[in-house]
């Protein structure tokens, strides 16, 4: 029996009088791949902003594994086990690769302030152990040869892998992602693919937003269809591509 790791009921968001997002109720199961699609200015990235805690919903309810998120500060839902990636990757230009990779193992750290402030011995331990962290997710994603050189000196394609890696690396149980995709070659786009089936089998959930759909239709356990700011469809990728309305408003028009 399939269980809900998140679950959204009536959830919205103003800005003045313009709703980005209305009403939107849906659930994404444990460990799944769930994509959230539809046009430019749907409220794709407004609902992830929502449920990462970077945006305060206007009205609704955000719930992660039983627990009601909304007033929570994202870094109090990133410690609930909740990681996000960004449509432009963000990263500390003038830090290496394995050091920005480090920063997410910020979430896992269990030293206290105290400690840290006189170099205690597990202090150095708990360093040890998170570059060991770092160093396994670059060599998940492909990244552990440029672990020393400087993020800015990597070509795209790598940045975005990087930033994933930094988000695995805080051990999240849902993982947001944000057009990964986009920017991406076709070569690069077919490597995304296969590493997210492999984040998926590591049993960490995915709700990605995306505009490619031949990655979408292949990686999606399920799909749900914004549509300016409300929810339109949700269902299964065969579902989705049969719907006459929605491949005639979004799957033509995002393909």
């Amino acid at each position: 029996m399939t269980k809900a790791i998140l679950t959204t009921a009536r959830l919205g968001r103003q800005y003045g009088g313009v709703a980005a997002v209305s009403d939107v109720s849906f659930s994404v199961d444990e460990r799944s791949i769930t994509a959230l699609i539809g046009p430019n200015g749907a409220g794709k990235t407004t609902t992830l902003n929502m449920i990462s805690g970077l945006t305060p919903p206007t009205s609704g309810q955000i719930d992660i594994e039983g627990r009601q998120t909304i007033g929570l500060r994202s870094d109090q839902i990133c410690r609930l086990g909740v990681a996000r990636t960004f449509q432009t990757p963000q990263i500390f230009r003038s830090m290496s690769v394995l050091e920005n990779v480090l920063v997410g193992t910020t979430r896992i750290g269990k030293v206290s302030l105290l400690a840290t402030a006189f170099g205690s011995p597990r202090l150095r331990e708990e360093e040890l152990e998170f570059a060991s962290e770092a160093e396994k997710w670059l060599d998940f994603v492909g990244l552990k040869s440029v672990s020393p050189r400087l993020i800015s000196e990597l070509p795209f394609g790598q940045i975005r892998l990087a930033e994933i890696a930094r988000a695995l690396a805080s051990r999240p149980k849902l993982l947001l992602m944000d057009e990964p995709a986009s920017g991406l070659s076709r070569a690069e786009t077919q490597q995304l693919r296969e590493l997210l089936l492999q984040i998926r089998s590591l049993a960490v959930t995915i709700l990605l937003v995306e505009h490619n759909m031949p990655l979408v239709m292949s990686t999606a356990d399920h799909v749900l269809v914004l549509d300016k700011g409300q929810l339109l469809a949700s269902g299964p990728p065969a579902t989705i591509q049969a719907d006459p309305l929605v491949r005639r408003a979004y799957l033509g028009a995002a393909g």
